[in-house]
């Protein structure tokens, strides 16, 4: 069962989300504030975040900022009443895998989060190996010595193209068309990224790299 922390200080909503994804299947730890998202995350396993910009005691765009810095990499979700064009660029700058509009629709909402958690209970035994890592495409999962991580659904995605193709480059253009269904602001903030994200999650082998080429694209090198 997935885990997910609802960052969210008006109750009403959050207990009407809070019902719904629980009547899906997911386990669902509501913070109020802060202070509670702090404790969540320092005691319990979080499979994604879902987070209302707009609290009482902060902004949501500083926490994500500050959690990312503690080295906390779970799938981020933006709610806000907001939709300024700054505000979504923030986020996907900060590495989120996606943005809701309040008052949520909570059928698009749940495609939301099912396609940023993606199948993660898919069937394990097809794996990859790029330089130390080993990469399960079908169950989404990377491993290095005796770590799992979960990558999210567009993670996966994007790193399986790049790893099929022998180090050859890949556009922007060919991935945000297959993934995002389009080339858009919005499309190539978010594949940027996923880019981020998968350089981090690769960073323990220096002889893997994601290269940016100008004007391009981008190529996995294994050194």
């Amino acid at each position: 069962m997935k885990n997910i922390m609802l960052v969210e200080d008006q109750y009403a909503s959050a207990r009407v989300i809070a019902d719904f994804l629980k009547s899906k299947g997911y386990a669902l730890l509501h913070a109020p504030n802060l202070k509670a998202a702090d404790h969540y995350l320092a005691t319990e396993k979080i499979d994604l975040i879902l987070m209302d910009i707009l609290l009482r005691d902060g902004n949501g765009l500083d926490y994500a900022r500050l959690i990312r810095q503690n080295k906390h990499l779970q799938p981020l979700i933006f709610m806000t009443v907001c939709s300024r064009i700054n505000e979504i660029k923030a986020g996907f700058e900060l590495g989120c895998e996606d943005y809701i509009t309040k008052p949520v629709d909570l059928e698009e909402m749940l495609l939301r989060i099912k396609r940023v958690l993606g199948d993660m209970n898919a069937a394990m035994g097809h794996f990859r190996k790029i330089g130390t890592y080993k990469f399960n495409p079908i169950s989404q999962c990377l491993y290095h010595d005796q770590e799992v991580q979960n990558l999210g659904n567009l993670e996966a995605s994007v790193l399986n193209e790049l790893s099929v193709v022998g180090g050859a480059i890949i556009s922007k253009e060919s991935l945000m068309e297959k993934f995002w269904m389009g080339v858009s602001y919005y499309s190539s903030r978010n594949l940027d990224s996923v880019i981020v994200k998968l350089r981090k999650r690769l960073r323990y082998d220096p002889n893997v790299r994601i290269l940016s080429v100008k004007r391009h694209g981008y190529r996995l090198v294994v050194e």
